[in-house]
């Protein structure tokens, strides 16, 4: 798996957990940012995402919150015994919740950006990529359903084009589609497991882990284990995660008063865009106090 660390030794400890089609550099921008402040962060890739491999498992709540543990222990640094804080985004939203009703002990704070794991209804083209997968379809059938919700084109065959890491310039902007293509096209278990995520990974129906986890980070705060408030971003225009309904949802769950709920411009994947990221890391540096 991937691991990258960087930042101040010293600096507050966040961990970030991209989402289901995405890798690593969706963070680029807020990771610089807080970066800046003084941060010390922790961005993987996910399993049969970006550099990372596909294990053949059950892609579930469990798998990813044993990656997030590999991560955390693979610092010299002492995350684990220390604690550290988790940005998580659409799936890694949902992976961030049961990650703390599961571990209470390792997570001081919790943002979460456009999260599922309390998802009404999945998009259209996901549903029907979920019952093929069901139905146990041919797996080129899959694998043309996938490319399809991707906007990839499976004939197409340039040049590998792998996501650029080594320091790129602040100004450029992360081309997730062709991050997209690359992991479609070269990344061997990424369709496997991206449909394994969307059959068994904490997308929905969650309400239980996020209640749990609800009252582990609420009970930390109020004794002053934990340091902050749990924050919750949505895009204005996100056609995937409703903010009315997560945040009808969430004043249920967690309950009102208890999050801090917040809006960007942007659609589903704001991270990639600039400002809109900007706006994300001045959040989180006035509710966490960074």
């Amino acid at each position: 798996m991937r691991v990258y660390e960087f930042g101040d030794e010293t600096g507050r400890k966040l961990m970030m957990v991209h989402g289901d089609a995405t890798s690593a550099p969706l963070w680029r921008q807020v990771a610089e940012g807080l970066v800046e402040m003084g941060c010390r962060v922790i961005v993987l890739d996910l399993w049969g995402r970006g550099y990372s491999s596909s294990p053949n498992a059950i892609h579930d709540a469990r798998l990813f919150g044993l990656q997030l543990l590999f991560a955390a222990s693979s610092s010299p640094l002492p995350w684990c015994s220390e604690g550290f804080s988790i940005l998580g985004f659409s799936l890694g939203g949902g992976i961030a919740m049961d990650f703390v009703a599961s571990f209470p002990h390792l997570v001081q704070s919790v943002a979460l950006l456009a999260p599922v794991g309390l998802l009404r209804d999945l998009p259209a083209s996901y549903q029907r990529l979920q019952q093929a997968a069901r139905e146990r379809h041919d797996e080129a059938e899959l694998k043309e359903m996938l490319a399809s919700i991707l906007g990839v084109e499976q004939s197409h065959n340039p040049a590998a084009e792998e996501p650029q890491s080594d320091h790129p310039e602040k100004s450029a902007a992360v081309d997730s589609d062709a991050i997209q293509r690359w992991q479609f096209l070269h990344h061997e278990g990424h369709a496997a497991s991206f449909i394994s995520s969307l059959l068994h990974g904490p997308i929905q129906h969650q309400h239980e882990m996020w209640r749990e986890a609800s009252r582990v980070l609420r009970e930390k705060r109020r004794s002053q284990e934990g340091k902050d408030m749990l924050v919750v971003i949505c895009g204005s225009e996100d056609g995937v995660v409703s903010s009315a309904h997560l945040q009808e949802d969430l004043d249920a769950i967690v309950g009102r008063g208890e999050y801090v709920s917040e809006e960007v411009p942007g659609g589903h994947g704001f991270l990639l865009d600039k400002a809109a990221s900007e706006e994300v890391v001045g959040i989180l540096r006035r509710e966490w106090n960074l």
